[in-house]
């Protein structure tokens, strides 16, 4: 089994930045602003709900445990991010932590320079599949993993019977908006920020990261407690996800 599906997913996110650029132009031009809140809306829904907590919190760390239903759900939610299936986001994700800023970190900006970490021209390194044993041991997100541009083109299906622009204000530009946030942390909450835990990589905790996504910006504390469900620790370390894990949790 391969987790590569790289060409696809770059040339999905291509096409979206394209498509998300006419449309911004066009809701401005015609002064229809509900359609940059309405796509503002789902970033926030499809970012906070299938990166942060599915793919981050809850698949990549297992820092908590929900039932198979929920689990499933979430994980669709995160495919419709469009920053690759679950399977291979996990992968990716877990050896990052396993070679922090060393050889074999997948997206390190002091590895490959800042420009190639945020839009994802990463070096083609070997991914450890023994990684991901426990998901690929799964047949939902190996199904995920392999049909994963078709669930995501039948939901811009469902949205097209609705109304058309909802592909545009509901799907492509919160894609784009979720990569960037997604960057946002390989990036700038290892460049940007305080450290609360003195440990051996440069993850920071920035606030400017945290507002982008929504509460994963306090990346000192999570590296250094990656199999804690909340990143909280200051008060004013806010985590939108963590009070919806707690949440989900009762």
């Amino acid at each position: 089994m391969t987790l590569s599906h790289n060409f696809q997913v770059r040339g999905l996110q291509i096409i979206n930045h394209v498509v998300s650029i006419a449309g911004i132009c066009f809701a401005v031009a015609t002064g229809q602003w509900w359609l940059l809140l309405t796509a503002l809306l789902v970033y926030w829904t499809m970012g906070i709900l299938g990166i942060n907590i599915a793919f981050h919190r809850l698949l990549s760390h297992r820092s908590f445990s929900t039932s198979p239903v929920i689990e499933k759900i979430l994980s669709v939610i995160g495919v419709l991010t469009s920053v690759g299936s679950p399977l291979a986001w996990v992968a990716i994700h877990r050896q990052h932590h396993r070679c922090t800023e060393r050889l074999g970190d997948p997206h390190s900006p002091y590895l490959i320079g800042n420009f190639r970490a945020w839009f994802g021209i990463w070096p083609t390194i070997r991914l450890d599949l023994k990684l991901v044993r426990d998901l690929r041991e799964q047949p939902f997100q190996k199904k995920l993993h392999k049909h994963y541009l078709y669930i995501i083109l039948l939901y811009c299906g469902l949205l097209a019977i609705i109304n058309p622009w909802l592909i545009v204000f509901a799907y492509c530009l919160p894609a784009c908006l979720c990569l960037h946030s997604s960057s946002a942390i390989i990036v700038i909450a290892h460049r940007h920020g305080y450290k609360t835990h003195q440990i051996s990589d440069e993850s920071r905790n920035s606030w400017i990261a945290n507002l982008i996504t929504m509460g994963e910006g306090w990346h000192n504390n999570h590296h250094a407690k990656p199999y804690r469900w909340s990143n909280w620790e200051k008060w004013w370390e806010w985590d939108i996800p963590a009070v919806i894990i707690w949440l989900i949790k009762r």
